[in-house]
């Protein structure tokens, strides 16, 4: 049963209230800025589940009521985040649009984005300022809510208008918007080919969910067949880079949160989660049963290789023994 946390004391990405569970007992400076702190641990590797619960608040959109949320990272000072997010069967929302670009990405149930049924494994992309809904949960639904700051949802230019899917679509503000060509109101996995993948070996394939052609941020699927291996070598990438498991795993050496340079084995599972800053060493990874992850980038992904020192496996093995021998 997931934790919950005192809606009084412990406040969505809406409010400046620091989030307990995303302190990651870095031991730089404390002057030292990453926007978003660096979430890779066991515990959310293994899943996000049972992180604490707190009422889903956005002005005009979601009141808590009939909402909960679960703060996965965030940037404090912006309110940039991701969110698991639970929407009641029956919540709604009327039309309007968000102050700061959104993204939605359905992990079970449906919700009706206007005109857009959103069902399990669909995707939205929602660029500041584009008309949408009104929206209601067909169901009870779970989605990974990722917007790009503090959102608010601007209701008044719509008010008067009668609350159907023609009047989002339409609408001049969406009709002649600067951005309409980045607008994806609707992506189903199930209706998308798949892709090879630029520099992963074969067994690894994607599907595009939204790239920004001038900066080359890109939300994307990566799939993995069961057994693939990624090889002897580890990457760093200059962009920051966080993913969510879907479903099956994903097994290797990870740059964990309370000691990023030394690399340690864990699993990652169904409904495991990672945000990791730029130039964070990673890898090398496989899996067994396979795996189907969600992808995002705050830039395009190069990559640099290092050579994998199968040394560095024994590591844990060395601390638990030398842990043992100090106990005896």
């Amino acid at each position: 049963m997931a934790k919950h946390t005192n809606p009084n004391t412990d406040k969505s990405p809406t409010s400046k209230t620091r989030q307990p569970h995303i302190d990651n007992g870095l031991r730089a400076n404390p002057a030292t800025s990453i926007g978003r702190q660096h979430v890779e641990s066991e515990e959310a590797l293994n899943s996000v589940v049972e992180f604490p619960t707190i009422p889903f608040a956005v002005e005009q959109f979601a009141s808590g009521q009939q909402t909960t949320a679960q703060i996965l990272s965030a940037d404090e000072a912006t309110g940039e985040s991701t969110q698991r997010v639970t929407l009641k069967k029956g919540w709604s929302a009327p039309i309007g649009h968000f102050t700061t670009d959104v993204e939605v990405f359905v992990l079970s149930g449906h919700v009706r984005q206007g005109g857009f049924p959103l069902r399990k494994l669909s995707y939205s992309f929602i660029p500041a300022g584009i008309p949408t809904g009104p929206w209601t949960a067909e169901e009870d639904t779970v989605l990974l809510w990722m917007p790009d700051a503090r959102p608010t949802y601007v209701t008044n230019d719509y008010a008067q208008l009668e609350q159907i899917a023609e009047n989002s679509a339409y609408h001049l503000n969406a009709q002649v918007h600067d951005r309409m060509a980045e607008y994806v109101p609707i992506q189903e996995l199930s209706a998308m080919n798949w892709e090879s993948t630029t520099f992963l070996p074969p067994g690894s394939a994607r599907k595009s969910l939204y790239t920004n052609q001038k900066t080359g941020r890109a939300t994307w699927i990566l799939g993995l067949v069961p057994m693939w291996l990624e090889g002897n070598f580890f990457a760093g990438h200059p962009t920051t880079e966080e993913a969510y498991l879907i479903t099956g795993d994903v097994q290797g050496h990870w740059s964990m949160s309370d000691a990023p340079f030394e690399r340690r084995y864990a699993a990652m599972r169904k409904d495991g989660y990672y945000w990791r800053p730029a130039h964070i060493p990673h890898g090398p990874f496989w899996t067994e049963d396979g795996a189907l992850l969600l992808f995002r980038t705050s830039v395009r992904l190069d990559c640099y290789w290092m050579l994998h020192n199968p040394d560095i496996t024994q590591r844990d093995e060395i601390r638990l023994q030398e842990a043992v021998d100090k106990r005896d």
